[in-house]
């Protein structure tokens, strides 16, 4: 079995590598990779149906990795074809042979126990009184400046 996920593991690698070349050889609008590689070698090797062609291969190769990687997963996965209703299934004779133990109510306390108190907490000390801050002096008005003279009325 392990040989056949080994060759399995490679038509993967070799499927994702050509389908990797066939979406970078396809030419989009703007002219792309496709043009770059080999000039216009690609259409007169596949005719002019070069994109048709290449859509097709991508298809194709696209459906291959995807079936592929499904036959992958489902033989490399740890987890059988047991189910967890076959598990309780084989273990339900088992538990057949065995008796059945009534099963008691659990048993209430009549009361609650009591919580120790908690310990005091000691008050903080009072944060000592902040003097008041003096009176800033009065600062002296400014002398009065008198009016300047009226301008003569001239006519």
């Amino acid at each position: 079995m392990s040989i056949f996920i080994g060759f399995l593991y490679v038509v993967e690698v070799i499927v994702c590598l050509l389908l990797a070349m066939a979406v970078m050889l396809q030419k989009p609008k703007e002219g792309g990779l496709g043009g770059a590689i080999g000039g216009g070698m690609l259409e007169a090797s596949l005719g002019a149906d070069a994109g048709n062609v290449l859509i097709k291969t991508t298809a194709i190769l696209g459906g291959i990795l995807l079936l592929n990687t499904l036959v992958l997963a489902r033989f490399t996965s740890t987890v059988h074809s047991k189910s967890l209703m076959a598990g309780e299934a084989e273990a339900a004779p088992a538990a057949e042979q065995a008796p059945a133990l009534p099963m008691a109510a659990p048993a209430l306390p009549a009361e609650a126990p009591a919580l120790p108190e908690a310990p005091a907490v000691p008050a903080a000390p009072e944060a000592p009184a902040v003097p008041a801050a003096p009176e800033a002096p009065a600062v002296p008005a400014a002398p009065e400046v008198p009016a300047a003279p009226a301008a003569p009325d001239v006519k």
